[in-house]
């Protein structure tokens, strides 16, 4: 894996389907692992129900995943401090995918969702 930077995006809805949005929610982005999960960022929602998140190789590699190439994410949507959702886990996310025709990478980001959310 190289020393890059790689974008996460993950689009919540609410139950209605419209754009989940306000200050009260936050959005954990995690990687899986053996003993203890990684927390790669924390982030709030856009107007369009978006969380974005910049990750590098340094946050994907842990004491318990050493030499880890492809992390295991998923996400955690709280309100209030309180978990109301958790997405399922994508297992071996390669940020280094490349187009077979040209070569370069083409999953420097990766996007997710959209999920949809129940809101009390």
């Amino acid at each position: 894996m190289s020393a890059g930077i790689f974008k996460v995006i993950g689009k919540f809805n609410d139950q209605d389907g419209y754009p989940l949005t306000g200050s009260d929610y936050e959005v954990a982005l995690l990687d899986e692992d053996r003993y203890f999960d990684d927390k790669l960022g924390v982030a709030t929602l856009s107007p369009e129900g978006e969380a974005e998140f910049l990750v590098t190789v340094a946050d994907i590699v842990s004491i318990d995943s050493a030499g880890e190439t492809t992390p295991d994410l998923y996400f955690v949507v709280r309100k209030d401090g309180k978990e109301i959702f958790r997405s399922e886990v994508f297992a071996e996310v390669d940020f280094q995918e490349k187009d077979p025709v040209t070569g370069r990478a083409k999953g420097l980001t990766k996007a997710f969702g959209p999920y949809r959310v129940a809101v009390q």
